[in-house]
């Protein structure tokens, strides 16, 4: 339990070896993980937890000597009928001091509104007295152990509240490095909220948008991405995560590393490199391989795409450049494969697009629209 709740190094080496001898028992180990992560209050004392962790251990050692995997799946499935019986127990009516799990930075998020049109410039709101408007395409933030870096200058961390907000509008982009040197790269229309300093068990942010991130290893305080429906969990790794909450469905692609997904709807899914987990708002998910490269290829400036709905290229392209984009419904259903330079102007790119696709564009009045044109 202890090794689940404040993990070391020697703990999360232990499970991840685990894994890698006994995948099949992958979603045991998370049902059991997901068990520890409920309670609020165990009634097992640490040197209790020690004891059985050890015992798992020697009889893992013990089954792989001997070759017997039965062993392991049986140590496994005692932790989780013990875990279960400790639940019992903290869910009984006596038990006073059983409170809900309050999370501070989901609720702070969400009290807070996601307006991105009353500003063109990129926002870092430090405290609700003091925002900071950063102009240009692309903005650069670091925070280090005294002050935050940006492309206007430098601001003192005095006076600022415990959460950071980074909205970057529609047409913009950011890099932001957190302070234990994790760098998350934002994408158009993204809210990021985080503390100024990460807590000594962990290190937690929320998105409302599309972010790149290439997390700080840190055994001791895992790496937590909160969306509006989903909880994505790290150690050390580079992924994407499309998460808008007027989207129908968010995409988490993992290049590296080894992420958990959480949501309230699924059983925890734990995704390896070059896979793309896939979630909607009806609660369904899905798994698949994937080309990694075309969900991260938007930091370099490129928007690369395979059969995929022009309706949904629009709508990326409408927040990338910050323009209104509209178009008929035999256009919006039009399946399209290609890549885009988002370096050139929304005009090339669109006139690029008409010559693989059957449409035809118009601009009035710094709008767009889009229609249906067959090929002659």
């Amino acid at each position: 339990m202890e090794s689940i709740k404040r993990p070391t190094e020697e703990s999360i080496a232990f499970w991840n070896e685990f894994l890698e001898i006994y995948p099949a028992q992958a979603n045991t180990f998370m049902a059991a993980q997901r068990f520890i992560e409920d309670l609020i209050k165990p009634q097992l004392s640490d040197e209790e937890v020690v004891e059985i962790r050890e015992s798992i251990q020697e009889r893992i050692k013990s089954s792989r000597k001997r070759g017997k995997i039965i062993l392991a799946s049986t140590a496994v499935a005692a932790s989780i009928a013990i875990l279960m019986i400790v639940r019992i127990f903290s869910s009984h009516p006596d038990c006073q001091d059983c409170q809900p799990v309050y999370n501070d930075i989901f609720t702070f998020a969400n009290n807070h509104v996601d307006d991105f049109s009353n500003s063109e410039d990129v926002q870092l709101i430090l405290s609700e007295q003091k925002t900071v408007l950063l102009q240009g395409r692309e903005s650069v933030i670091t925070y280090d152990s005294t002050s935050i870096q940006t492309n206007s200058g430098n601001i003192s961390k005095n006076d600022i509240s415990s959460f950071n907000q980074l909205m970057v509008p529609y047409g913009k982009s950011s890099i932001l490095t957190l302070n234990d040197g994790t760098k998350i790269w934002l994408n158009s229309c993204t809210k990021l909220v985080y503390p100024v300093e990460f807590e000594n068990d962990k290190r937690e942010i929320y998105v409302n948008g599309e972010i790149f991130l290439d997390v700080t290893p840190d055994a001791g305080r895992p790496f937590i991405v909160r969306t509006n429906d989903l909880q994505i969990q790290v150690i050390g790794t580079k992924f994407n995560v499309q998460a808008y909450a007027s989207d129908e469905q968010s995409k988490i692609a993992l290049e590296s590393g080894l992420v958990k997904i959480c949501s309230e709807a699924t059983e925890d899914v734990l995704l390896s490199p070059n896979k793309v987990y896939e979630y909607d708002k009806n609660g369904h998910s899905s798994v698949k391989d994937a080309d990694i490269s075309k969900y991260t290829s938007w930091i370099h400036g490129l928007y690369i795409y395979e059969s995929e709905r022009l309706f949904v290229i629009i709508k990326r392209l409408e927040r990338y450049y910050g323009i209104e984009i509209s178009m008929d419904s035999f256009a919006s259903e039009l399946r399209c494969t290609g890549k885009l330079d988002l370096k050139e102007n929304l005009e090339d790119v669109l006139s690029n697009i008409s010559y693989t696709a059957p449409i035809k564009y118009m601009k009035e009045s710094e709008k767009y629209t889009i229609s249906y044109k067959p090929f002659k």
